[in-house]
């Protein structure tokens, strides 16, 4: 992307979340002293309601937390005091645009437009609703009132080009001009089925270093390979399928086509697929660091592409992150995946994650048990044994992770690699020592360099006393693949201790606790590592400290009768009683 475009889309940023409040600055100032208020004292939301200042903090904050919806209906209360007032008029405006309100937002719109007030957002609505409804001369026309700023420079080239294509016009100069407009005039001219002008972009359309989203690139070799422009595309195409998960097949058979002089059919774009397209990409820029900016623009394009999957996806995303997961899953029930049950499938297990998330771990096993039994999906019986893990049932996670071996029929390849780690932890955990170490040791066969297998075996032998020299080996290879990892240089620690080196043991227990120091067990293995070395005091406020982090009762008896007793050397063989600090959340099966 061109310096001048991204610099324009960051200004675009301020722009959109402030919905070009003529009183900005003065706003903003508020809005920190209102923000400051409310990190203090949060009132319950009923009471906000019954007051236009109520309603506004309760807005504020509702907005702060990323609900838009709750906080659009607290401005709407606003508004019921103030109805002409044109900044609380855009503040709606903007949450309702961001809460998927579209009437309401273009309603909204059209007042503030129609009042003469100077403000990009709205002319940007309502030159969008123009154009959702086909009047694309008017939308054009609309767009020339939009401010010459960020939010005009990143927009106005688009809603330009693609009304004028809609209009049977071939003007695609503007985007031309700009490196980071190109994929966009690939769709444009497929549209308008200009192939000459097809071909020029090919000759000039470097995709390494032409601003392109990876979602965008297939389409850009599709119609490529569409006009004529093999070679072009079958780069492309080989480029993403190294690139891009679970596009390999797809990837290949189109490759195959080509190679055969088969033709790759594929339909042109609407006007307001294109754009919606557009507006998706420019959200998917902002998303790292000017969220709100980003939730605006997805919208937008959802507004005149409604059931497009990747848009409600990032929405999901942007409700999830938010931690509004019902919303989330709102989002993801609107997905219409066709007769494709692998992505029907997905989006499912991506339901139950959020239902996880979202503390509701019954209703999440209950949507993957069903997904299990109508398709037989193994990924899904994974899920199942990870949810009981992560709740530390690790009882029913085995029966889980046992189903999921059966529906594999037994052997579990290489790629499943996960759950042999996880089901050598379910194994471990509930005293099934000879079973879970041949899970660990097959799936460290499977992926020899990944550190939290090395940690979790190697910490478990060294726990034990046995395999010492072993453990000792897989340790120091973890700690070098993850040198900033505080488990891992803790689990290094213990084994040195196990081995009776001491004074090295204590050197790694220190480095760990510098990268986890609120962790009990290496607070503990620290007090323990000390003691062996004369530094009895500082071993009982480690002892101490660790307490501080534990509430299990058992380990609260130890710890305390080592802070009044102590220990002896001989009693360096015994178990901790400890496991591999935070295994229990180092495996993610995909």
């Amino acid at each position: 992307m061109s310096k001048s475009l991204r610099a324009f889309l960051l200004l675009t940023a301020s722009l959109l979340i402030t919905a070009c409040d003529e009183n900005s600055s003065n706003q903003s100032a508020q809005e920190d002293q209102t923000q400051s208020i409310i990190g203090f004292y949060q009132p319950q939301a009923k009471v906000f309601k019954k007051t236009m200042a109520g309603g506004y903090l309760a807005g504020q904050h509702a907005q702060l937390m990323g609900d838009w919806k709750t906080a659009g209906l607290y401005f709407e209360d606003v508004l019921q005091y103030t109805p002409d007032d044109l900044n609380i008029q855009s503040r709606v405006m903007a949450l309702s645009l961001g809460s998927g309100h579209y009437e309401q937002a273009v309603k909204l719109a059209n007042i503030i437009v129609d009042s003469k007030k100077n403000e990009s957002l709205a002319f940007l609505i309502v030159a969008l609703d123009d154009f959702r409804q086909g009047k694309y001369k008017e939308s054009e026309n609309r767009i020339q009132s939009i401010k010459q700023d960020g939010l005009g420079s990143a927009i106005m080239p688009l809603i330009e080009a693609w009304s004028e294509a809609a209009q049977g016009k071939i003007n695609l100069n503007t985007l031309k001009n700009s490196p980071s407009f190109l994929y966009q005039a690939v769709l444009i001219a497929d549209h308008i089925n200009d192939t000459a002008s097809i071909k020029k972009l090919a000759k000039s359309y470097n995709f390494t270093h032409t601003p392109t989203p990876i979602s965008g690139l297939e389409d850009v070799a599709d119609v490529f390979a569409k006009h004529g422009e093999t070679e072009q595309a079958k780069e492309i195409y080989t480029t993403l399928r190294n690139a891009v998960p679970g596009s390999t097949e797809r990837l290949n058979e189109k490759i195959k086509k080509l190679t055969n002089s088969e033709p790759i059919e594929t339909e042109s774009m609407t006007p307001q697929e294109g754009l919606a397209k557009a507006l998706l990409d420019t959200a998917h820029l902002l998303s790292n660091g000017y969220e709100e900016s980003a939730i605006l623009f997805t919208h937008m394009s959802r507004f005149l592409d409604p059931q497009k999957t990747d848009t409600l996806e990032l929405l999901a995303q942007f409700s999830a992150d938010n931690k509004q997961y019902e919303s989330a899953i709102d989002y993801l029930t609107k997905i219409d995946h066709g007769e494709d049950n692998s992505s029907q499938a997905l989006t499912t297990r991506q339901i139950a994650l959020l239902l996880e998330m979202d503390n509701k771990h019954d209703e999440a096993i209950r949507v993957l048990e069903s997904l299990v039994e109508t398709n037989q999906n193994v990924d899904a019986q994974i899920q199942i044994g990870d949810i009981y893990r992560q709740m530390e049932n690790f009882k029913d996670a085995l029966k889980a992770y046992d189903k999921a071996v059966k529906m594999l029929g037994g052997d579990v390849p290489q790629d499943k690699w996960q759950l042999l780690f996880s089901r050598g932890i379910a194994n471990e955990r509930t005293k099934n020592w000879e079973q879970a170490e041949q899970d660990l040791s097959q799936a460290l066969t499977y992926e020899p360099d990944q550190p939290y297998i090395l940690n979790y075996l190697g910490y478990t032998w060294a726990d034990q006393g046995k395999n010492l020299d072993k453990a000792a080996e897989m340790l120091e290879k973890a700690a070098r693949l993850k040198p900033d990892d505080g488990a891992i240089i803790d689990s290094l620690g213990w084994v040195y201790y196990r081995m009776e080196k001491f004074e090295t043991a204590v050197d790694m227990l220190e480095k760990a606790i510098e990268r986890q120091p609120y962790e009990y067990e290496i607070n503990d293995h620290l007090g323990d590592a000390y003691w062996q070395v004369g530094r009895k005091k500082e071993a009982r406020f480690q002892w101490r400290r660790a307490i501080s982090f534990t509430k299990d009762p058992e380990i609260i008896a130890k710890i305390e009768d080592k802070i009044e007793n102590g220990i002896t050397k001989s009693e360096v063989a015994k178990s901790s009683s400890a496991n591999p600090v935070n295994a229990n959340a180092l495996v993610k099966n995909d």
